[in-house]
């Protein structure tokens, strides 16, 4: 006897597509297969379907339910259907199976619906996606469509289902309609949107709101088939963010061929990939409480007229402090070189240019500068002040240790220093031309810095923006959406504009530093001038250059890719550099001698960066701990270098000195030989202790925001303290500088008010930080964060300019005048 297979084998080679799979008969509807060498018959009910109506039935092993709906093209448009199905007692062993067939594509899934492998959901609602945006290609379709909706199932008993399905209406959704919607993870829906003809209309940004913090992914998706709609696939294709209370996503019309998109929501089976935190969820199971309820709408960017009016804007705004700046500096040349001019006149008349003395210490011999007219040559005297004019060779070979040619009683270090009360005279021994040396190394290790500081930067910039547009994970930067403007690479243009104020009032700072010390015009640096005034040191020439210019680029890089895996190396580090060198700028202005050098400082610093990454990275106890020893040691060690006026050393007899001088201070306690050293020491320690006592106690999760604000307390204690001795020694502090303290004040306190307003945060996850999202709030292009670039740009270059005014009081003052604390 013949085989059953071999016959129905053959029978499939002589009538091939009658008996190649499955056939029908007309009478019973049998379908024959052949499974592993023998045929099953199973039974298929095949029904006419109509859309709108919920139709009930049974399946089982060997039987299957065919349902057929069938449509037409109206209007050249094929609406999308929706399919709804749901089995209450279906099992996980054995699920109903739907499989449904169009012209140009198919679709299937199982009911329980399984999601993140422990969730099971018994309804399950699916949009079919167009026939026509199947990837074959936008070519014409048959006007009457059909839908094959084929349900079966392994169980050997009966299992029942409910299918439902109708043809979508309001699919296509416009420019600012506002739809509400309920999503679910077994409920996914979507919109398409097509760009307007309007050619002003070049982007577009989907807006999606919600009232509760179920995670939910936003998708923003070519108008191509399939559609990845569910939170398994919905990574595979476009662009998209995880989602709680809002999300945005910006669109850009050259993007998409077709000028069309698809708006995809997907909730998801559980938060994990909003919070960060696993929770099993029991009203999840079959379904249930995953719920989300939402807005959407859709708005158009602003047009490219308004995008420059707003660049423009910004670059106006600072150009009109070159313009005020060039006015100021004008008047002030004309009324210095009038009063410099009656000036000399007069000394001309009164004075005996033969022997002019600019500077003479009292109580030390031949120091200062002392310079003789004899046969038309000049002749200097005295190493201290010797490099002072402008002219001297400050390339040629000096050693720093060299000194004046003094005696020894006033040569040595260790007994000038401890003079009850110093003059600047007394700690600026060194030539001119070793300490124009030793601070030009700022400025040339900082440009260093700057450039190798910025090139990993630039780099994670370009990589991470290419993973941005590659992957299309939005969830990688950390923006404000609702208010980011894209331009070429760069996902949130403005937010990188917004840093050009650094920039500009940078150069500008530099030009006035300049004018201040280098130009002929300006005061008490003219050739002449400087034989009857003498600057309080050589510092302003020399270590102006060592303030930072303006905040290195690493910021503008920090917004171009705000990430939560670099937000200290790409924010604050330079902070912490620029406040370490306005503190070493001022020390420097009154202990000219005694100032760290160059590799020291910026040894230090970085040190202090690489804290900063392991507070980042590892915030953990033990880390606190060290942190804690290492403030505190600082903090005493520094202390001890002030008040001793840099004659302490750190050597293997420390601790016997330190013994010997607290059991020498406890059998004779006596005062304090630099009372407000002391006073200011103690207060500096006092408050350093609290911070340090604070960090270890909290453990606050911003350590850079920790760590900057213990630079920028002790820079404003120590400016405060600067004034205020200022003032107990008799000095002035002038108009001008009396003006820009003011200035700084009042937009440092705006500027504190808009970073304050948290936007967007690396400390959260995502779909968290953009629940701070909002609009823009000023020419539809800048939002809060822009603004703290701008105020804080602007408090920074006038806090440069207290330290460049500060002591303007003492230009013509001897330094043998002036003291010291």
């Amino acid at each position: 006897m013949v085989p059953c297979y071999i016959l129905l084998a053959s029978l499939a080679i002589v009538f091939p597509g009658q008996c190649t799979g499955y056939q029908y008969d007309s009478q019973r509807k049998l379908r024959r297969e052949v499974v592993t060498g023998h045929a099953n018959v199973i039974t298929s009910n095949e029904n006419h379907a109509d859309f709108n109506i919920p139709y009930d039935g049974t399946v089982k092993l060997g039987s299957e339910s065919l349902y057929i709906y069938n449509y037409n093209i109206s209007g050249g448009k094929i609406g999308p259907v929706r399919i709804s199905v749901s089995s209450m007692n279906a099992t996980p062993n054995y699920p109903v199976l739907f499989v449904i067939r169009q012209q140009r594509g198919v679709i299937s899934w199982q009911v329980p619906l399984f999601l993140e492998d422990m969730f099971d959901y018994s309804t399950v609602n699916r949009t079919l996606c167009p026939t026509e945006n199947y990837r074959s290609g936008r070519r014409s379709v048959d006007r009457k469509q059909l839908a094959y909706v084929d349900i079966s199932t392994f169980s050997p008993n009966l299992t029942a289902f409910t299918l439902y399905a109708q043809q979508l209406e309001n699919f296509e959704i416009g420019m600012y309609e506002e739809r509400r919607l309920d999503v679910s993870p077994s409920e996914p829906i979507y919109y398409e949107f097509k760009f307007p003809d309007d050619p002003e209309v070049h982007s577009v940004t989907v807006k999606a709101t919600s009232s509760d913090s179920l995670c939910m992914d936003l998708s923003i998706q070519s108008t191509n088939c399939p559609v990845f709609d569910l939170d398994r696939n919905v990574e595979f294709t476009g662009v998209y963010q995880t989602m709680t209370k809002q999300a945005a996503i910006t669109v850009e019309r050259a993007r998409f061929k077709d000028k069309a998109f698809y708006v995809v929501f997907v909730v998801r089976a559980t938060d994990y990939a909003c919070t960060d935190i696993a929770i099993v969820e029991p009203a999840a199971i079959h379904g249930l409480g995953r719920l989300k309820t939402l807005s959407v709408i859709v708005e158009p960017s602003i047009s490219y007229t308004k995008y420059m009016i707003a660049i423009g804007v910004t670059v106006g705004v600072f150009l009109f402090f070159y313009l005020v700046a060039a006015v100021v500096a004008f008047i002030h040349y004309l009324t210095q070189h009038r009063g410099e001019h009656e000036h000399l006149s007069g000394l001309d008349s009164t004075s005996n240019l033969e022997n002019p003395i600019v500077n003479r210490t009292e109580g030390s011999s031949n120091y200062g500068t002392v310079v003789q007219q004899q046969g038309g040559e000049k002749q200097q005297q005295g190493g201290g002040a010797a490099s002072s004019s402008p002219g001297y060779d400050s390339d040629s070979t000096i050693d720093e240790g060299e000194i004046d040619m003094l005696d020894d009683a006033d040569t040595d270090k260790n007994i000038v220093r401890t003079k009850t009360f110093l003059y600047v005279a007394d700690l600026a021994r060194k030539d001119r031309r070793v300490l124009t040396k030793k601070y030009k190394l700022y400025h040339w290790h900082l440009i260093t810095i700057s450039i190798f500081y910025s090139l990993p930067v630039v780099q994670l910039v370009i990589t991470y923006q290419e993973v941005l547009h590659v992957t299309g994970n939005e969830d990688i930067c950390y923006y404000n959406f609702l208010c980011a403007h894209p331009l070429g690479v760069l996902s949130a243009f403005n937010n990188v504009f917004s840093n050009a104020g650094y920039v500009m009032l940078g150069l500008l700072f530099l030009g006035l530093i300049y004018r201040r010390f280098v130009s002929p015009a300006a005061h008490c640096s003219h050739r002449s001038c400087l034989r009857y005034c003498l600057p309080i040191v050589s510092l302003p020439a020399s270590l102006a250059d060592e303030l930072p210019p303006h905040e290195p680029p690493t910021p503008s890089y920090k917004h171009a890719i705000a990430s939560d895996e670099l937000p200290g190396f790409a924010d604050t580090s330079f902070m912490y550099i620029i406040a370490g060198l306005c503190m070493l700028k001022i020390y420097q202005s009154r202990h000219p001698d005694i100032n760290a050098n160059a590799y020291a400082a910026f040894a230090a610093f970085a040190v202090i960066i690489f804290l900063a990454v392991l507070g980042v990275v590892y915030s953990k106890v033990w880390f606190w701990a060290l942190f804690f020893i290492v403030h505190v040691m600082a903090m005493l060690g520094l202390s001890t270098q002030i008040y001793y006026m840099g004659r302490w050393k750190l050597d293997t007899g420390i601790f016997q000195r330190v013994y010997l001088q607290l059991k020498n201070e406890m059998q004779t306690p006596s005062r304090p030989m630099y009372m407000d050293r002391m006073v200011l020491l103690i207060v500096g320690c006092l408050i350093n202790l609290s911070l340090a006592l604070y960090g270890v106690l909290t453990r606050p999760k911003d350590f850079d925001s920790y760590l900057l604000s213990i630079f920028i307390v002790n820079l404003l204690m120590y400016v405060l303290f600067y004034i205020i001795m200022k003032l107990r020694s008799g000095e002035r502090i002038l108009k001008l500088a009396l003006f820009f303290i003011c200035l700084a004040t009042i937009v440092w306190g705006c500027a504190l008010y808009f970073f304050l307003s948290k936007l967007s945060t690396w400390e959260l996850t995502a779909a968290k930080s953009r629940e701070g999202n909002r609009d823009c709030m000023i020419l539809e292009f800048y939002d809060e964060h822009d603004v703290w670039h701008f105020l804080s740009a602007t408090s920074m270059f006038f806090s440069f300019m207290i330290l460049l005014t500060l002591d303007d009081d003492l230009l013509e003052t001897p330094r043998d005048k002036i003291p010291v604390f």
